[in-house]
C-alpha cells in the first residue's frame, strides 16, 4: 500500500481507503462477521484510513464493535447529516451528532468530521453564525475531531466551500473516473489552492466498472455518453488487470487525490481494488485516448 498526506492535515492516508457504507454486507444475519472480515482484511492490506456516516445503516455501530481494541490503527471519519430526519445542519445540531457517533463508533475524537452532502445544508446555513461550519470549530475545540471537511456531489457549492478555506478535506463522488471528468474541472483545481485533502468515491460510477448486468444499467443511465463510455472501457481492458482496478489506477493517478475510498461489501471485492495501489498508473496512450475520445 502507498499514503498520501491528507492535504494541508498532518495524517498520511492509505492511497485506497475503506468507504464504511456496505459494510454490513447482503446477508442480515451476519453482519458483525462480515464486517470484522473487511476490516480484518483493510489492516492486512495496510488500509489506515475510513470513512462513515450516521445515514449508512448500521456502520458506526457494526465499527464500534469491530475497531474495539484497534486503537491507533484507522483514521476514521463521519459526518453530520440526515440523522435524525429533517437535520438541521445548526450548530448544536452538528455537536450532537458528533457526540452520537463517537458513542456508537467506540473512539474519543473523530480523524475528520464532514458535512454529509453540503447541499442538503446550502451555503447561508453552514456559513451563518450558529450554522454548522460553527459547529463544526466547536466540535475541534473540545477534541472532538482533530480536522473538519466537505462532502457532496454539488460541484459548484463543493468549490465555493472549499475556496473559502475554511475546511481540511473534501470528499466528492461519481464525478471523476476514466468515463467522467466532472470534478476535475472545477473542484479539484480550487481544493488543490488551498492544499485540502481529497477522497474520492464511487469511482465505479455505480457499476460502470463491473461486466455483466450492473455495467448494461449503468451505461443504459449515461444516454448519448454510453457510446464514449464503450469505447473508454473497451480501451481499459486492454491494460491488465480488472476494470475496476483500471478505473482505480486511473483516479489514482492524479497526485491531487489522496485517497479513492472503496465502498466494499466483502473482503474480495477490498483485495481487488487494494492492488491498484501498487499496479501504478494507466499508459500514457491510454490516459491520452481517455483525454481525446
Amino acid at each position: 500500500m502507498e499514503y498520501r498526506p491528507l492535504g494541508r492535515t498532518e495524517l498520511e492516508v492509505s492511497t485506497v481507503s475503506l468507504g464504511g457504507a456496505y459494510l454490513m454486507g447482503e446477508d442480515e444475519s451476519r453482519q458483525e462477521d462480515n464486517a470484522r472480515a473487511v476490516i480484518e482484511c483493510a489492516l492486512e492490506l495496510g488500509i489506515n484510513y475510513i470513512d462513515t456516516a450516521p445515514l449508512y445503516g448500521q456502520s458506526e455501530k457494526l465499527l464500534g464493535r469491530v475497531l474495539a481494541g484497534l486503537e491507533g490503527k484507522f483514521h476514521v471519519s463521519t459526518k453530520v447529516g440526515f440523522d435524525p430526519q429533517g437535520f438541521d445542519y445548526r450548530r448544536d445540531s452538528v455537536l450532537e451528532s458528533l457526540e452520537r457517533s463517537l458513542l456508537r463508533l467506540g473512539i474519543d475524537q473523530l480523524a475528520v468530521a464532514q458535512i454529509h452532502e453540503v447541499n442538503e445544508a446550502g451555503l447561508e446555513r453552514i456559513l451563518e453564525k450558529g450554522g454548522t461550519l460553527e459547529g463544526l470549530r466547536i466540535a475541534q475545540e473540545r477534541g472532538l475531531c482533530r480536522h473538519i471537511g466537505i462532502t457532496g456531489r454539488a460541484i459548484p457549492l463543493l468549490s465555493e466551500l472549499a475556496a473559502t478555506g475554511e475546511f481540511d478535506t473534501l470528499l466528492f463522488y461519481h464525478d471523476y473516473h476514466p468515463c467522467l471528468q466532472l470534478a476535475n474541472e472545477q473542484v479539484l483545481p480550487t481544493a488543490a489552492t488551498q492544499n485540502m485533502g481529497v477522497v474520492a468515491a464511487t469511482v465505479l460510477a455505480g457499476g460502470l466498472y463491473v461486466p455483466g448486468a450492473a455495467q448494461e444499467q449503468a451505461l443504459a443511465k449515461l444516454g448519448t455518453a454510453a457510446s464514449r463510455a464503450r469505447s473508454i472501457i473497451a480501451r481499459l481492458g486492454g491494460e491488465g488487470g480488472t476494470l475496476p482496478q483500471t478505473a482505480f489506477r486511473y483516479v489514482l493517478a492524479d497526485e491531487r487525490i489522496s485517497s479513492v475510498s472503496s465502498g466494499a461489501a466483502n473482503p474480495e471485492q477490498l483485495r481487488e481494488v487494494a492492488q491498484a495501489a501498487n499496479m501504478g498508473s494507466l499508459t500514457a496512450e491510454t490516459m491520452r485516448y481517455i483525454k481525446e475520445v
